[in-house]
Order: C-alpha cells, then structure tokens, then sequence
C-alpha cells in the first residue's frame, strides 16, 4: 500500500520552499548591513570549500560543523540562513535536484537550533558534541526524504530499509560533527567572533572604547 502519491509529493516542497522563502523575507525585514551579508556569503564559501574535498567519501562532512558554529556565535538566523544556502551553493559544483530542497531544510534547521540553544551550547563542550552527534543522524534522517520517491511501494517495511542502509553514513557524519566541536570549535568560535564584532556589532565595540576612555 503506497502512503504517498505523487501530489503529496509536490505539496510537500512547496511547504518546504514557502517556509523557507518566508524567513528569507523575515530575515530581509530585519534590514541586514551590506557587510553582515558579506559576512553570510563568506561562511557558506567556507562551508562548501570544506565539503568539496571530502565530498565522495558519503557522510564524512565538515559544512555542518561550521552551521554549527556558525549558529552558536552569530544566531539563529544568520545559523538557518547560512544552512539554507550551503546546499545551494555546493550543487552548482556537485549538481542540483529535487533532493537539494531536503539538504537546504536539513541544514537550515541545523543552524537554527544551534543558535536557539546556543548560550547552553556555547558554555558545555559535551552538550556541544551531543548536539552535533545528535544532528548527525537527524540530517540523515531528514535528507533521506529523497529516497522514497524511487521506491517501488512505499511502505513501513521499504522506509525502515532506507533508513537502515543510511545508518553508517550517518554515523560517520554523527562522529566527525562531535570530534570537529571538541577539537576546533574554540579555534573557529574566536574566529567568527572577531568577524562578528567587526562587521556586525561595530557600534558596541566602538562604545566600549568610548565607556573605557570616559571612565579614565
């Protein structure tokens, strides 16, 4: 017994699509500077610079440990903007398809939690890796969407199949996301934290000297 027909399918993407258009509309509502846009370009290039190098070995991914910290340092818009466009940008070097939308949706969520939870993930390093651990599988689960469209019948048993046989690679993309964030999380966070005060939150900066030279 199939679960799915073809319209549901279409619905589907649409729903995807249109929630990910409207925060793209919330985001430009928000009236970004010229250089945090910059600054978003600039981490995706990074996030699909490190992708491309391991891009045939399935599952071992470094995009999502920059969405990650990425989230955490910036927030969680510039986290799901971010995420939403690394897919995006990494097709036109690897190809693009239906299954994109499912990466873009993935990611995007991925960076989104990340800067919602991001004063807990910021502070604990083993609450860190467990998040990156954890979104290891989800982002598998969630880009495993793509698959069911080729199944003969989709039914409980042929799902559970899809998800079984993608078990490994998610593993994988599990285990490099939680040793990418104990080892290097404190380099890139100070990093991007640099970035953010220059090309965000300049003003803040620049009345601290202000607060520190009246103080004196």
């Amino acid at each position: 017994m199939d679960y799915m027909t073809l319209g549901s399918w279409i619905l589907f993407f649409i729903l995807i699509i249109g929630i990910i258009l409207a925060f793209f509309r919330i985001f430009e509502k928000s009236k970004p500077s010229v250089e945090h846009l910059v600054l978003i370009a600039i981490l995706v290039a990074i996030a699909v610079m490190g992708d491309l190098p391991t891009a045939a070995i399935p599952g071992l991914t470094v995009a999502s440990f920059i969405i990650i910290t990425t989230g955490i340092v910036f927030g969680r818009e510039t986290g799901f903007i971010t995420g939403v466009l690394t897919p995006l940008v990494m097709g036109l070097f690897l190809g693009l398809g239906y299954w994109t939308v499912l990466q873009m949706i993935a990611w995007g969520l991925m960076g989104l939690t990340a800067g919602i939870l991001s004063s807990r993930l910021e502070k604990n390093k083993y609450l860190r890796g467990g998040f990156g651990f954890g979104w290891g599988f989800f982002y598998g689960w969630i880009t495993n969407l793509s698959m069911l469209p080729f199944l003969s019948s989709i039914t409980l048993t042929s799902v559970i199949g899809v998800y079984a046989a993608s078990f490994p690679f998610d593993l994988i993309h599990a285990v490099t996301n939680a040793v990418l964030l104990f080892l290097f999380f404190g380099l890139f966070e100070r990093i991007f934290r640099r970035a953010k005060d220059r090309f965000i939150n300049p003003t803040v900066k620049e009345s601290g000297k202000e607060e520190a030279t009246l103080s004196s």
